[in-house]
Formats: structure tokens, C-alpha cells, sequence
């Protein structure tokens, strides 16, 4: 094993939102062999059961608790519960997220709401909660995950694109307030995980399991920004140092060719 990984994240305790799917549940099973106390959150409790479950031989520990992130009781609530459980917080994964079309043309402000409650304002909830605990502690790591929609604002997807780049911008403020506190935001390009899955245009596709080797390493040597994987994180610097108007062109034309053929 690793002994990077070995030294930063053995007998850690750790919390993970949207841990019953995606990357929440392929983070939990790479970090389950260094002895972890794991705090798993999810609306889905069964599905955190079965995972904890899953990995019950692993050496790790499992406190579960049914959360809804959108909902702020619950999540400080979560955190505190968990807090006295533990005895300390070391390492927090804002994980939970969700991607729907946000486009004018299919515009639905429950839509809206859902994303921003889920992916912004739930993950803030979850950091100035699990902040409360850390800065006393004087360490600890906020790991945000974030999304290679962030490079731009993506047609169809700006939402989401918005909220990923707000949450970039708000753990850099954090940052520059909380020396003590290690930030670390993370840009996934496409994982093959259920946010995606209905979308056919995935390209560089890796699974969950590469995925979470990826930013658990990243974290170990305490990066404060990762893309992945590298062609992805070269497209992003490449979209984000175009030219407005040629960008814009660029993302029309894209969008032309995203649309089904028309059949006559």
C-alpha cells in the first residue's frame, strides 16, 4: 500500500455526503482499508446499510445517518451527532451533487431549486458545519467536488455549471481565511456514475474505482485543485483561456451537433 496514503488516512475520521452512490460509495470502499471512522450521509439509508455492510471485514467503522443536504437541521444536526460520536473530524468530502438540463428551452424552476439547494447550498451547509469543528481542532480537510462544467457556461447545463464554479470560488475564500484548514476542490471530468448516465456524449470516461484512487492521492498530498484525468484538465485550461465570442461560436456549433437528426 501507498505509503503516503498509508500516513495521511489511516485511523481517520471521515465524512462523506452522497455516499449511497457514485463516487460518495467509491470514495467509502478505496478509503475502507486504512481503518477509517466513517460518518456516511445520504437520503437512502438502506443503501448506506448495505455499503457498511459490504465492507463490514474492512477494519473501518460505520456511523450512518439519513440526510438530506438541502435541509440545514439536518445537516448540522448530522455533523454534530457525529462530531460527539467521533470525538473529532478530519476530513470532509462534499460529494453530494445532481445535474439536470437547465436549458430556456426545458426551464422548470423546480429544476432550478433542486440544483442550487442540492449543490450549493448543501454544500455549504455541509463545510461551515464541519468548519465549526475544525477550526477549533486547528486541522482538517475539505475536499469539494466539483465537475469539468465548471470550465465555462456550459449551453444546457449552466446551473450546474454556475453552482460548481460557486463552490469553487467559496473554498478559495475559505482558504485564504483558514490557514489551519486544508482545501482541496476537485474537477472530475466523466466518471462513469449514475449523474451522468443518460448523457451520450461521456468521453474519456474512467470508472468510479480509477476515480476515487485519483482524489483520494490527490488529498494525501494535500492539492489544493485537481482536474482529471490529465486530457480533460488540458481541455479545461484551453476552454477557460478562450475568447468570449469564440467560445460562444464554439458552444453553439457543439450544441447544433448535441441535437437529435430530424426525420422527415
Amino acid at each position: 500500500m501507498n505509503q503516503k496514503l498509508t500516513s495521511y488516512w489511516t485511523n481517520k475520521s471521515v465524512l462523506i455526503t452522497g455516499a449511497s452512490s457514485g463516487l460518495g460509495w467509491a470514495l467509502t470502499e478505496a478509503l475502507a482499508p486504512f481503518k477509517i471512522k466513517f460518518c456516511l450521509l445520504s437520503r437512502r439509508e438502506e443503501k448506506l446499510k448495505e455499503l457498511a455492510n459490504k465492507l463490514k471485514d474492512s477494519g473501518s467503522t460505520f456511523w450512518l445517518r439519513a440526510c438530506n443536504v438541502r435541509n440545514r437541521d439536518e445537516v448540522l444536526s448530522a455533523v454534530r451527532d457525529f462530531h460527539q460520536h467521533a470525538g473529532r473530524i478530519d476530513a470532509a468530502w462534499v460529494n453530494s451533487g445532481i445535474s439536470q438540463d437547465s436549458s430556456f428551452q426545458n426551464w422548470e424552476w423546480d429544476k432550478f431549486e433542486n440544483i442550487i439547494d442540492t449543490n450549493l447550498k448543501g454544500a455549504i451547509y455541509t463545510i461551515q458545519a464541519c468548519l465549526e469543528v475544525m477550526v477549533p481542532q486547528k486541522s482538517g480537510a475539505i475536499v469539494g467536488i466539483g465537475s469539468a462544467a465548471s470550465m465555462r457556461g456550459l449551453p444546457s447545463r449552466g446551473v450546474y455549471s454556475l453552482t460548481k464554479m460557486s463552490l469553487d470560488y467559496f473554498l478559495q475564500s475559505k482558504a485564504a481565511e483558514l490557514p489551519d484548514i486544508q482545501f482541496t476542490m476537485i474537477h472530475p471530468g466523466f466518471v462513469d456514475t449514475p449523474i451522468n448516465a443518460g448523457n451520450p456524449n461521456r468521453f474519456w470516461l474512467l470508472t468510479p474505482e480509477k476515480a476515487a484512487q485519483i482524489m483520494i492521492n490527490a488529498v494525501a498530498k494535500r492539492r489544493r485543485m485537481i482536474i482529471y484525468p490529465f486530457r480533460m484538465k488540458l481541455l479545461y485550461r484551453l476552454v477557460q483561456a478562450t475568447p468570449r465570442p469564440l467560445f460562444l461560436w464554439l458552444a453553439r456549433k457543439t450544441l447544433e451537433l448535441s441535437r437529435p437528426v430530424q426525420r422527415q
